[in-house]
């Protein structure tokens, strides 16, 4: 018997996931489902038919596409299609793939340590015995490995490898919009060279009181959330001052690039503050203190709270809204 695995169910799941990650304020992880349900979509697999008895599978296939690879894992429990999960590589070429799918299969299932009784592959691995014994190892019982030559399983892994081929593709597509992002930025702000990288600072307080400074780092036009960084602000006590808050936060951080942190050597190509002209000016007088020239604008919303514009320090203001790629990587930031 055969049934085909409804668009709308699975559509309904990673809605579901994504909503409570935006809930949660994950929001990196919500775009994530987001452009994990899409590619899904397009990869049609709403016209995925599997048997009724499928039994618990991993499906794991390496594709080469122009300037990177990627190896997908397909996971089926009990013939139903469960979740998906990408891996990127670059600088690898289609030579790579029985290499690579061997090192794969060897450290994913290792962190994992659950494997479903048949895990296919795109083609022949090193050591095919080898690794199939150490995954009866770590299952505990007995675990087949093996390239599908024919039927629904061929026709399974040929579905894998077109999930990974539109994941390339939406990759690489991302890439390039973010590059023309950066572009487009340094174009509309007068900016000698493309910017790479972007320090944000925002400040936030609890009714006056516990008055705490956001940095967050974006670099090409993603973000490094290794150096965030949130600084308790010691000079103002009690009430709310967030120009002094700003001044505070962005001095703390400059001497902390002076004085060789490796935490804060790199600085960024421009600082964003959120905020409007009075912030902004109050960031470019610590830059200058310090002897930093990087730009620095300040990112100006609307009665929504969206922003709206950036803002220079002489007054200047600079509308986005009407460049979407702009405006959603300012927005994003």
């Amino acid at each position: 018997r055969w049934y085909v695995l409804g668009e709308g169910e699975l559509k309904e799941q990673l809605e579901q996931q994504m909503m409570q990650a935006a809930e949660e304020e994950h929001f990196e992880q919500a775009a994530q489902l987001r452009d994990r349900m899409r590619a899904i979509m397009r990869a049609g697999q709403h016209q995925m038919v599997v048997p009724s008895g499928f039994s618990d599978t991993d499906i794991i296939a390496f594709v080469q596409g122009e300037t990177r690879g990627c190896i997908v894992t397909l996971h089926y429990i009990a013939g139903n299609f469960h979740d998906k999960e990408y891996t990127m590589l670059d600088g690898t070429s289609s030579e790579d793939g029985a290499e690579l799918l061997g090192s794969y299969i060897k450290q994913y299932y290792s962190l994992r340590g659950v494997v479903p009784p048949l895990v296919l592959v795109s083609e022949e691995i090193e050591d095919m015995a080898a690794v199939e014994t150490f995954l009866r190892s770590v299952a505990g019982k007995k675990v087949t490995l093996t390239v599908p030559q024919r039927g629904r399983r061929r026709e399974l892994m040929h579905m894998a490898k077109k999930n990974a081929e539109e994941e390339i593709i939406r990759m690489e597509t991302n890439a390039e919009r973010r590059q023309k992002s950066l572009e487009l930025f340094g174009s509309m702000m007068g900016l000698t060279e493309t910017p790479v990288s972007f320090e944000a600072y925002d400040i936030s307080n609890l009714a006056g009181t516990n008055t705490v400074g956001s940095m967050v780092v974006f670099e090409n036009g993603k973000p490094r959330r290794s150096r965030y960084r949130r600084f308790r602000i010691e000079s103002v006590a009690n009430g709310q001052d967030d120009y002094k808050a700003m001044e505070e936060m962005l001095a703390r951080r400059m001497q902390r690039w002076k004085d060789g942190d490796e935490k804060f050597t790199e600085l960024p190509s421009v600082f964003l503050i959120d905020g409007g002209l009075g912030h902004v000016r109050i960031a470019k007088q610590v830059l200058d203190h310090f002897g930093c020239t990087k730009p620095v604008f300040g990112m100006v919303k609307d009665d929504h709270h969206r922003t709206r514009g950036l803002v220079a320090p002489d007054g200047r203001e600079f509308s986005i809204s009407a460049t979407p790629a702009v405006l959603a990587m300012v927005g994003r930031i």
